[in-house]
Order: structure tokens, then sequence, then C-alpha cells
């Protein structure tokens, strides 16, 4: 992000952001590719012969997923929508792991017709389930199990999901129980991996490093009954920084986290798997709004624009700070809250921001938006969805 002739440019090519606004009607998110890219081909140097499987609902744009399919990525997803998603776009069946944790019979089904390369399985039942439906279909289904094992990281609560406490995944505990439901429906399930997912926004590893450790031990108990098992799939969850630009900092962290990641496992000599989503597209996407009113009361200054928590509620549900820069550099600042047109009190994007100086009709940039954007809008009080535009 730079100002050129106090104009904000945007991505490695620099693209100026005024120049989409020219025709502007409401809300546009912009993802630049050429970034999506760099940052694929980041990950991928540093995970060197890990399997990436993009995490769909990160964001589902199918320009997005065609770039990364063509960068080399599969799949995650985690509904049958998604699914469907990722085939228009261009992944085919065998690059697609499925995930999550309320997987309906008629998802199952339609997946297991498909081929899809993997099913991570969530719970005892779900299992059973797959075991029947696979059955019934004349088919063999090959699953992985997402093992709990109740581990924190520093993290928002709601976006953590490794603990005893959370839905996602089967304590280690239920293994006994999971091998036998495997041994009863052999001719229908085929165990081919483990799965570990702690939860997302992850920028310190220790919690990630005693996961890994204690899945270690399970995934060699399992070999032992299971000689099927030959992918070990960590997850994604790696961090990024939102409150400021340090892209150096992230690059020691993927580093560091991949060293993490290659100590414990490479002596496995399976394949390895990994989810990432945000780091991937999250600095990749912008929120282009326009400043509708500036109001002035005895106590706050709030700048408000067109679009709010139905466009981008990361800021209202997990206290997210997303930069707000806008298009034209102005070198008086302000403190203000910067809020959206919903009626909610929770709408706002921040609060008590100190920013350059705007006026009613100037356009504004919602920084790292690409990852959980879009993909969580809402048309709530029957407001439009925003635009998407890729360049």
């Amino acid at each position: 992000m730079e100002y050129i002739n106090n104009e904000l440019h945007f991505g490695p090519d620099k693209k100026n952001l005024m120049s989409l606004c020219a025709n502007y009607i409401r809300p546009i998110y912009v993802y630049d590719l050429a970034f999506i890219t760099q940052r694929f081909k980041q990950l991928a140097t540093a995970l060197d012969g890990v399997r990436l499987y993009f995490a769909v609902k990160a964001n589902p744009n199918p320009q997005v997923l065609q770039c990364l399919k063509l960068a080399g990525a599969g799949a995650d997803v985690v509904s049958l929508g998604e699914i469907k998603r990722a085939l228009e776009s261009g992944f085919l069946p065998e690059d697609i792991v499925y995930s999550g944790v309320g997987k309906t019979r008629h998802e199952i089904t339609e997946a297991l017709k498909l081929g899809v390369l993997q099913i991570n399985v969530e719970s005892l039942p779900e299992l059973e389930r797959i075991g029947q439906i696979a059955q019934e279909l004349g088919k063999k289904a090959s699953v992985a199990l997402r093992l709990n094992p109740d581990v924190s990281i520093q993290t928002h609560p709601y976006i953590a999901t490794g603990l005893r406490d959370n839905k996602f995944g089967m304590e280690l505990g239920l293994l006994p129980e999971l091998s036998q439901c495997l041994k009863r429906y052999a001719g229908s399930l085929e165990l081919v991996g483990v799965s570990l997912h702690l939860g997302s926004q992850m920028l310190e590893f220790s919690g990630y490093q005693e996961a890994l450790t204690k899945l270690k031990a399970s995934f060699l108990n399992l070999k032992k009954d299971f000689p099927t098992l030959r992918r070990f799939d960590f997850g994604g969850g790696l961090g990024v920084v939102y409150e400021k630009s340090e892209l150096d900092l992230e690059a020691r962290l993927l580093n560091e986290y991949a060293g993490i990641t290659k100590g414990i496992l490479a002596d496995l000599n399976c394949e390895l798997q990994s989810e990432p989503g945000r780091w991937l597209v999250a600095h990749a996407g912008v929120l282009l709004c326009q400043v509708q009113y500036v109001k002035k009361t005895s106590a706050k200054t709030f700048v408000i624009v067109d679009s709010g928590m139905n466009h981008l509620i990361r800021p209202s549900l997990y206290e997210a700070e997303h930069r707000i820069l806008p298009l034209l550099k102005n070198p008086e600042s302000i403190t203000c809250d910067v809020v959206g047109p919903i009626c909610e009190s929770s709408d706002f994007f921040l609060k008590d921001y100190s920013m350059p100086v705007v006026k009613e009709g100037d356009f504004v940039a919602i920084l790292d938006a690409g990852a959980y954007g879009y993909s969580m809008a809402s048309t709530y009080n029957l407001q439009e969805l925003p635009l998407e535009i890729c360049i």
C-alpha cells in the first residue's frame, strides 16, 4: 500500500485504487491476484514437500480460486456448496479435502459419488454415518480423523478450535472406539490420515508444537493397526498482522512455523497436508467504501461510511482492527469512530481511530480484508452485498 502523487496504490503492480471508483455504485472488495500468487509461492517454498489445500471459506471468489489452482493449491472445503464452487473453479475431486463438523447425509453422499480425495471426520457418529453411506453406495471412503489434542493457542476464543470444550475434532481418549468403528466398516472405510487444527491467527507456536508431538504419537500407534495410514494434515491457522504492515515479521514467523513442523513430522515419511487460508489472501484484499457523513457530537466525531458489519463483520465479531486509509492523501488528521449504516451499536470498523481528515463523498480503503470478508457478508437490513473485483 503506497501513496503515489497523493493517490493510494495497492499491490505489487501498484494499482491506482481511485481508478476503480470511477463508476462507483456500492462498496467494492478488491483482490490482487499477483499478491496471492506471491504469497502462495512463499508458503510453498517454506513448506517444501507439503500439499497445500486452500481453505475456501476464507475467500470463495471464483477468480481467487482459479488463481490458487493455477499456483498449485488443492481445496479445503466445509460444505457441498464449497465443493461445487471448487469444481466450478477448476479443481478436480481428487484436489479436494472435505472438512467440517456438520456434514449431512446428502452432502456425504454427493462427496462420495464425486470421489473427493479425503473426508476429515469430526465425530464418532459421523464416522459411522460415512461408513454406512459408503457401504450403501458400494464405495470405500478415504477418511482422516480430526483429533483434538486439548491444547490452547493464543487467539480470540471464537477462532480457537483445539480444546476439548470446542465442537471441533475428537478427543484422543476416543481412539479405541474409533478404531473399532473403522474395523467394523473395513469394507467401506479406509483410514488414510490424521488431522489437526488448533484455530486461526496463530502467531506463537508453543501450543502448536505440543499438539504436533501428541498427534505424532497417535499417528504411530494407529499405523500399527491401519497400514493404509499415510497422511498427516497439520491444518492451517498461521496468523497475519492486521494493525500495521509487518510482512518481514510474517516471513520470519512462517519460517519458524515451517521449521517446527518439519522438525517434528519429517521422520514420519508420510504425505504432509496443510490448509492455509488467511495467510494467503488477507493482505491481498481491500474493501473500498464511500464516506456519507462526518457527524460531530459533543463526545465524538463519527465518520459514517456506506459499508459496515454487513460487509466485514470481523471488527464486530472478533474485535479485529483493520487499518483504514483515504484514497486521496491528506496531511491533516482526525480522531474518530469509523462506523457503518447498520442499525446496531456493534456496527463499527474502528473506534477512537486517528486517520487523515476525510469529507463527505471521499473514498476510503479498509485494508487486509481479503480473508473472511465477503465470505461472511450478509444482506442484514436488506443492504446489498458488496461488489468484487480482481486485479
